[in-house]
Order: structure tokens, then C-alpha cells, then sequence
């Protein structure tokens, strides 16, 4: 497991949203837990979440109970993997800018690819058109390449988060 020197568990957190694309969240969940990460999939409620192909999940956490989350777990990452329909969504929670601020503050990690930087811009947190890993409020975003494999993407993940 991640740890500074502590005992608390650290959390990579998949923020999932109707539409998501299950592939890609369910082999990237999947892969993160085989390689030791503990890593929860958040909804924007409770319920039954619909993937972009018919694929419903049910979130281990949802962000209702946002500041539970932030005060009881150390937050390494956030992986937004949605697909159009879902960062539509995501992009316009409010409740998603703020766990994005937070983890931001506690100097966790966001992954993502091209498309999930408009979440990012929506919270006020990306203003970097150059592409840079990094924004300049100093945001470390992980961005998938286009073609890059969602093993390649989920190493590399866990190497920064080491």
C-alpha cells in the first residue's frame, strides 16, 4: 500500500458517472487493486450507475458523503476515465471541483485523458493549452496518451504515486 510514513491506507479514488466507459473503469479499477493500490469507485449518488454500453455498477462510495470522504481518507489520486455522457456530468457537479481542489491541496495526483481536462477547466483548476503535466496552480495531472494501454497508463499512475 501508499504511505508517508504513516499507518492511514491512501486512496486512489475512480469517479464514475452515467455514461461511463466500462471498459476502461473496470480493467483500470481492476488492475490498480492486483497491483496493491487501494482504490474505491465514487459515484455522484448512491444508485445504480448506467455505462455507455448497458454495464450498471454500483459505486463503493458516493460523493453525498463528500466530506466524510476527504476527513477520514488520505486521497493519493482521482481517476477520471468517464466517457462523454459521463464528463458531461462530472463537469458540471460542483461536489466533484471540490474533492478535484482537495486532492490538489493534500498534493494528490489527477489522471485522466485529453477529454477529462474539461472537468479539470470547469473547476477552475486547469488552464494549460500546451498539453504541460502539470497546470499553474500546480495540479500534477497524469494524462493518458491517445493510444497509450490502460496497463501502461495504470504504471504509470502508481510509479508517481511510489
Amino acid at each position: 500500500m501508499l504511505s508517508e510514513g504513516n499507518n492511514q491506507k491512501r486512496y486512489a479514488l475512480v469517479v464514475i458517472a452515467d455514461g461511463f466507459e466500462e471498459t476502461a473503469v473496470t480493467v483500470f479499477i481492476n488492475l490498480l487493486r492486483r497491483i496493491g493500490l487501494c482504490v474505491k469507485s465514487v459515484g455522484l449518488t448512491s444508485d445504480l450507475i448506467s455505462g455507455a454500453h448497458g454495464m450498471w455498477l454500483i459505486p463503493d462510495l458516493n460523493l453525498t458523503d463528500l466530506d466524510l470522504l476527504i476527513n477520514t481518507m488520505s486521497i493519493s489520486a482521482i481517476i477520471l476515465l468517464a466517457g462523454r455522457q459521463g464528463l458531461v456530468r462530472l463537469e458540471n457537479d460542483p461536489r466533484v471541483h471540490r474533492l478535484l481542489r482537495q486532492v490538489v491541496e493534500q498534493r494528490g495526483q489527477i489522471a485522466t485523458n485529453r477529454e477529462g481536462l474539461r472537468v479539470l477547466r470547469a473547476a477552475a483548476m486547469w488552464d494549460n493549452e500546451s498539453g504541460d503535466a502539470n497546470d499553474d496552480r500546480g495540479a500534477s495531472v497524469i494524462l493518458r496518451n491517445p493510444g497509450q494501454s490502460l496497463e501502461a497508463f495504470a504504471r504509470d499512475l502508481v510509479r508517481r504515486l511510489k
